[in-house]
């Protein structure tokens, strides 16, 4: 199985960084049950703090395209443009190695 992973690379609008917590922290909890993903963590560089990565890991591309259908998916959708202040980029990365490959 070759899996999908995914660095966003989230611009928090700092002054509102309460509010920015809060809304991810809901996008986190309603992805990480979703059926194909195995990781949904949200990471802050301590040398550049205003610069978020999102890391997640799915089981497949499908997986992730049903993600992004989401009730969850479009509510941050929605709210991102009053939460950061430039667009979150998306880093899509592919294994090298497949899980049985790795054993």
């Amino acid at each position: 199985m070759t899996y999908l992973y995914l660095k966003a690379d989230i611009y928090p609008d700092l002054s509102k960084r309460e509010e920015v917590e809060a809304a991810y922290a809901e996008l986190m909890r309603a992805s990480l049950s979703e059926p194909g993903c195995l990781l949904y963590d949200l990471v802050v560089d301590p040398e550049n703090p205003v610069v978020w990565h999102m890391f997640e890991k799915w089981e497949s591309k499908a997986a992730w395209d049903d993600h992004m259908q989401t009730q969850h998916v479009a509510k941050i959708r929605e709210l991102e443009p009053s939460l950061v202040i430039t667009p979150t980029v998306l880093n899509f990365y592919t294994s090298v190695l497949s899980a049985a490959d790795r054993s």
